[in-house]
This record gives C-alpha cells, sequence and structure tokens, in this order.
C-alpha cells in the first residue's frame, strides 16, 4: 500500500512538471533555471527504494540529493542535520593551526573579536535546526568550539569548559539553540 502512494506521488510530481510548464515560466519572464545544480530530496523512512522514481523538467532528468544545500544549510533526508554538522566542523577546523600561531602574537581582545568573527556566527547559523539532532552528532562540534576557545585563552586541558565560555561571556552550543530571544543572551552577559 505505501508504495503505490510512492508511486502516486512521483506520477503526478512528473505530471505537474510538465504540465505547469515551469521551465517555461522561467523562460518568459527571463530567468535562466540551470538544471545541471537543480536537484531534489525526499524525506522518507528507509523501507522505501526511491531508486526507481525519477523527475524530468523539460525533458532532462531532475537529480536525487541525499542532502541539499539551502541558504547555507545542508538538508539531509532522515534531518538528523549530520551533513550541516560535518560541513561546520570542516570550515571550523581550519582555524586550529591559525589560532596557535596568532595566540602569543595578538592581545587577547583581539583574540576574543576573531572567535567571534570567523567562530561563533558559524555556530549560530541554523542553531534553531541543527541544534535539535542528537548529542551524538553535536559532540564533534562540542569538543571543537571548546578547544577552539582553550587555544585563544592560551588555557591549558585542565581548564573547566565553564570558565572559558565565561571569559569570552558565551554559552555552549548545546544551549545556544535553546534560547529564542537574543535579548536574554545580551542581559546574561552584560550583568
Amino acid at each position: 500500500m505505501y508504495n503505490t502512494d510512492v508511486d502516486k506521488l512521483f506520477e503526478i510530481a512528473n505530471m505537474n512538471m510538465s504540465q505547469l510548464s515551469i521551465y517555461d515560466w522561467f523562460t518568459v519572464n527571463r530567468l535562466n533555471l540551470n538544471l545541471d545544480k537543480t536537484c531534489y530530496s525526499t524525506f522518507h523512512a528507509n523501507c522505501v527504494d526511491l531508486n526507481k522514481f525519477k523527475l524530468y523538467m523539460d525533458g532532462k532528468e531532475i537529480q536525487r540529493a541525499e542532502s541539499c544545500k539551502y541558504l547555507g544549510i545542508l538538508i539531509d533526508r532522515d534531518l538528523k542535520w549530520r551533513h550541516h554538522i560535518d560541513y561546520v566542523y570542516s570550515k571550523l577546523v581550519k582555524f586550529i593551526s591559525i589560532f596557535y600561531r596568532i595566540r602569543i602574537k595578538l592581545a587577547p581582545e583581539i583574540h576574543r573579536m576573531i572567535y567571534f568573527a570567523f567562530v561563533h556566527p558559524h555556530l549560530l547559523y541554523g542553531i534553531e535546526v541543527n541544534g535539535n539532532t542528537t548529542s551524538n552528532y553535536l559532540s564533534k562540534l562540542i569538543i571543537l568550539n571548546n578547544k577552539l576557545l582553550r587555544i585563544l585563552q592560551n588555557k591549558s586541558i585542565k581548564t573547566h569548559n565553564s570558565e572559558l565560555y565565561k571569559e569570552y561571556c558565551t554559552i555552549p552550543l548545546h544551549l545556544l539553540h535553546q534560547i529564542s530571544n537574543f535579548d536574554i543572551y545580551a542581559s546574561v552577559c552584560i550583568s
């Protein structure tokens, strides 16, 4: 029963893609739709084999992707945010060697500014969605963030993490997504 529903869904989607002439609409409005960069993703249980289903637009097959980038956030098909967390991790891990080099050459105030310019925005962006994933997936970002803070503050491995966050007036990653009002966050830092 479930597979027939999925079959109907793809039949309707293919019919709509060709009947509504989305590609023609783009052409009439002088917009270019790059079909090589266009993809789709399905959100489903693992019990369905979607390899047999194909979507077409203007006679060209649209590729199915395990994750799609939308406004800088990688959305994977099971909404566990693994791809996005790996993406952010790969961006931030590059700063380890840079921070080791600058920690003795620049003033501590500059270190703080560098952290909030280059690290913190990556952790905050999309935290409302990817912060709801399991702690197993987030742990690699939490550990990396602690390491970056420790390097910039020139603290030993024995320094408690709460000291690192207090020094820079920030909070751990697993708590960032729980704060919906940044005014509360700002008032905590001021006091």
